[in-house]
């Protein structure tokens, strides 16, 4: 049995997974998970694929899931382009030093009108309250791991700005994390 931080946890990241199948789900099985792995310490590698049942991931690290997976860095991706129909980064492009490279690289390997699907934390000062304690408790292991801290209309700006996407929707989940659902122009 979970212990009730692990409890949350999971709830937090399956319920987020939850809404990004709903996205994904008519959109094709040629997928990409950049960031397959474990998302928090309670929960395995491959998680999202896992949930989803199918797809190919993609870390900076190498990483036991049950599907194709490849080493790669989102600024510099393994692959050529316009390979993919559906690319997801859930809580990953917070962790890169140039989130604009990145999306110009998920562009590049998205296939002409795919949809990609990022989730990142909402830096409103109750997110960034709440990540302060976190990161020194429960959170320990992403302790000074996120490099861009926006919130979301900065991301609005920086999306929009790029000339790559259009945004088909935003989510707020929880009020500490942003879901972006974006396709390729």
């Amino acid at each position: 049995m979970d212990n009730p931080v692990n409890w949350l946890r999971k709830k937090h990241h399956y319920g987020r997974y939850t809404i990004v199948k709903v996205i994904v789900k008519e959109k094709g099985k040629n997928l990409l998970d950049i960031g397959c792995g474990s998302p928090a310490n309670c929960m395995k590698e491959g998680s999202f694929l896992t949930f989803l049942g199918y797809g190919q991931g993609m870390d900076i690290e190498p990483r036991k899931v049950k599907f194709k997976f490849t080493i790669g860095d989102m600024m510099k991706m393994p692959f050529p382009g316009k390979k993919f129909q559906v690319v997801t980064a859930i809580e990953v492009i917070e962790h890169v030093s140039n989130p604009v490279k990145a999306l110009k690289e998920v562009h590049r390997v998205l296939k002409p009108g795919g949809t990609f699907v990022m989730s990142t934390p909402n830096n409103i000062t109750f997110f960034k309250l709440f990540w302060f304690f976190w990161e020194k408790t429960f959170g320990r292991e992403w302790h000074c791991t996120h490099l861009t801290e926006y919130r979301k209309e900065k991301w609005l700006k920086i999306i929009k700005k790029t000339g790559l996407f259009k945004i088909k929707k935003v989510i707020d989940y929880w009020h500490i994390n942003t879901i972006y659902h974006l396709e390729k122009i």
